[in-house]
């Protein structure tokens, strides 16, 4: 039992399976935004290059740096987040997941990881813009996991036929596919709106692209980074990107189980892929908001859609 929990931590569908998928999900997203804006764009494994790369760099620490532990540290707790967030989440006829009964919740805080690793690491930096950033970062985090939280409850009330609140990522997963997928209950329709501008806002995707910005900012956080340091911060945001595509699909559209792992597996990666093109689509058209116009789109648009579908989920 040991071997294989260490196996799924390690390998699949956490590990060495999600960082090599990530990057090349990242990859494809520049791929699709670089065609869609008339450019040729990378080739699709170049994100696992410039990791590589970066990973023979020499890393150094900023001679002013406010806190060199706490900049140490950020990149790690990030990356060490993401890995342990896609280890709990089940994939349909794939991976049955943890199967704790609140996991739902442990899943909430994990994923906040990479964003506060962002505030950790760029405060202690000592550099005006990764403090600029980190400004940032701390508004729109506010406001977005605000967001996730109303529809993370609404998910978790939906699968519990609106009397009680199921926190198991299995049992959510096992309701849907008996009762049908959230995506098709109308009630669940805001609470799906509302968690597809989270997804644009928490992977800082166009008009979210604000706490990064290079235009006045430049590399924001991240400005003081170098060598492995910057590698696990590129690796944390592509394993986010895969993480937060697939707890989008486990809340609203887990599909089936055919009996077969393959195809399973297969449709899992068809949507993955899916989904994360759509997300370039929007990343290609859409300008960046302001930081203030970002707060207040999302404390009123995805909030008022998330409230939505919770009360109706209680009470119709």
């Amino acid at each position: 039992m040991n071997a294989e929990i260490l196996l799924h931590f390690l390998i699949f569908p956490g590990g060495l399976f999600a960082v090599v998928f990530g990057l090349l999900l990242v990859s494809m997203e520049r791929i699709v935004v670089a065609r869609l804006q008339g450019r040729v764009g990378p080739p699709i494994y170049q994100n696992m290059l410039d990791v590589l790369k970066l990973g023979f760099k020499e890393v150094t620490i900023p001679s002013d740096a406010a806190n060199a532990f706490f900049f140490r540290v950020a990149p790690v707790l990030g990356f060490a987040g993401m890995l342990a967030a896609l280890f709990l989440l089940p994939i349909g006829g794939v991976y049955d997941g943890v199967g704790a009964n609140s996991d739902l919740i442990v899943l909430l805080y994990l994923m906040a990881l990479p964003a506060v690793s962002h505030i950790i690491g760029g405060s202690a930096s000592g550099s005006p813009y990764s403090t600029y950033s980190v400004s940032r970062e701390v508004v729109l985090m506010f406001a977005y996991e605000i967001t996730f939280i109303l529809v993370l409850f609404t998910v978790a009330y939906a699968a519990g036929g609106g009397r009680e609140a199921v926190f198991s990522l299995k049992s959510i997963a096992v309701y849907q596919m008996e009762h049908g997928s959230f995506a098709l209950d109308w009630k669940m329709w805001p609470a799906l709106a509302a968690f597809v501008i989270f997804m644009l806002a928490t992977l800082e995707v166009p008009p979210f692209h604000i706490a990064e910005n290079d235009a006045d900012v430049m590399d924001g956080y991240l400005m003081e980074y170098s060598g492995t340091q910057l590698a696990l911060f590129e690796v944390t945001h592509a394993l986010k990107l895969l993480l937060v595509v697939s707890v989008f699909q486990l809340f609203f559209m887990p599909g089936f189980e055919s009996g077969s792992v393959l195809l399973d597996l297969l449709w899992y990666l068809i949507k993955t892929v899916t989904i994360v093109g759509s997300i370039a689509l929007v990343h290609a058209v859409m300008p960046s908001f302001r930081v203030e116009q970002g707060f207040k789109f999302l404390m009123i648009v995805p909030l008022g859609l998330a409230l939505a579908s919770l009360l109706l989920v209680l009470f119709v």
